[in-house]
């Protein structure tokens, strides 16, 4: 690291130790419990988080109150997004009636936004997380940041968080070659510590980009950090070959946090942070333990928002999860964060498929197609938007028959070609719909 960059990190643990050193401690609370999570100690802290929260739950909130006589976790509802709009004062804490609470939105990129506010406590807790988790992605505090996304008054930084954080907000709502020519030219000319935090579609329109020109880039940066969905693997073998660089995924959401992340070393695992929640994975259709090695619905009990309390809340998510890593960590991974529950689609026999399925069919014609929108409007009816480079696209029938071999040769498969897949709220470009409802 350089000098400016060195000083700017100890002037944030200065800055920290003044005011108590609380991040300092809740970061060392989190960087135990991942390395030895499978000592008493770290059990026997975790456990006690999680009584903890349960405890406080049912004494200061109007729904969990219901549940004072609880045994352990399983006597707990599962909760999801829907049952916390229907009546979302039920979930604050009595406790912090007269505190300000930091109130934190989603996207609502699957129904409505919903808010959640969270106490001071959790906030200092996730600014840990935050460090923690990008030192492990190769990213360490003080270094600059580049952030692409699409920056809005809802989302922008302040100059004085820009430079504190040491953040460049990079606009990626143009995704042209000539957009990306320029933010390479400018990655070029700046000698600083850096890596680049960007959602998966931004990456991998990225990919598109840099497979057309020579590799690797005359450029130096530590690492690229996905969000959101996973990154197929041919997109990440472009990065990594052009930059140089680990390509790093990281499962997290705004309701809770950094829930997960992959090994900086790229073994696909997603190593759990099991300091801050206690997550259970459960069937797709009832409330009971996934089958080992099959998708379940990723349950998270967040463990530190004492403010408006999560208990056994359904992130919409699926996954499967291993207790044992392929690397030399210890704890729970998740080996595939499958996307969300309402992102899968069935074959014409009403069988759940991965929105993977159709994500990685879709890569050996990514020269030739920039963007992409697959819809499922019935059981056996579905669309295929498709935004083309000027060459155009001539592998229709090509496409249609990888298809089906998944879905079915009886799917009734529609392509429209369309000049662009329009953008969320959030800034992603949501790749895969399922509008079947209760169709099946």
């Amino acid at each position: 690291m350089k000098l400016f960059e060195l000083l700017r990190r100890n002037i944030f643990w200065f800055f920290d130790f003044l005011n108590g050193g609380e991040i300092r401690q809740h970061y060392q609370d989190i960087k135990d419990v991942l390395e030895n999570p499978n000592s008493q100690t770290s059990k026997l802290r975790c456990n006690n988080y999680l009584n903890n929260i349960l405890q406080h739950a049912t004494e200061t909130t109007q729904f969990y109150s219901k549940f004072k006589n609880f045994k352990n976790l399983g006597d707990f509802p599962i909760i999801n997004k829907t049952i916390i709009k229907q009546d979302p004062d039920s979930f604050l804490s009595s406790e912090f009636k007269s505190v300000k609470l930091h109130k934190v939105t989603t996207s609502g990129s699957t129904g409505a936004p919903l808010s959640i506010y969270q106490d001071k406590g959790k906030r200092v807790r996730h600014q840990a997380e935050s460090i923690l988790f990008s030192e492990l992605a190769g990213h360490p505090l003080g270094a600059r940041l580049y952030y692409l996304r699409v920056w809005n008054e809802a989302n922008r930084k302040t100059y004085f968080k820009r430079l504190q954080q040491n953040i460049i907000m990079q606009d990626a709502s143009d995704l042209s070659d000539s957009s990306f020519r320029k933010f390479i030219d400018k990655l070029g000319k700046d000698n600083s510590t850096k890596s680049i935090l960007a959602f998966s579609s931004t990456y991998e329109a990225l990919s598109h980009f840099l497979n057309e020109i020579t590799h690797p880039l005359p450029v130096k940066v530590n690492s690229l950090i996905t969000m959101s969905e996973a990154l197929p693997e041919g997109a990440k073998q472009i990065l990594r070959a052009a930059f140089n660089c680990p390509v790093v995924s990281r499962y997290s959401n705004m309701e809770n946090g950094f829930l997960a992340q992959q090994c900086i070393d790229e073994n696909h695992e997603y190593h759990i942070n099991s300091a801050s929640f206690k997550i259970e994975l459960l069937d797709e259709n009832k409330d009971e333990p996934a089958i080992s090695g099959k998708p379940g619905r990723i349950v998270i009990t967040d463990l530190f928002n004492f403010g408006m309390p999560m208990i056994r809340y359904d992130t919409g998510d699926m996954a499967i999860i291993s207790e044992k890593s392929a690397c030399s960590r210890q704890g729970p991974v998740f080996t595939k964060v499958e996307g969300r529950k309402v992102d899968f689609i069935h074959d014409t026999k009403g069988n759940l498929l991965s929105p993977h399925v159709i994500t990685n069919s879709m890569w050996k014609y990514a020269s030739e197609i920039k963007q992409f929108q697959f819809i499922q409007n019935g059981v056996m009816d579905y669309t295929l938007k498709l935004n083309t480079y000027p060459e155009g696209f001539n592998r229709s029938l090509e496409l249609l028959k990888d298809f089906k071999f998944y879905l079915g040769n009886d799917a009734k498969i529609k392509i429209e070609f369309v000049h662009e897949i329009p953008l969320l709220a959030s800034g992603k470009r949501k790749k895969i719909v399922n509008n079947l409802g209760g169709q099946r």
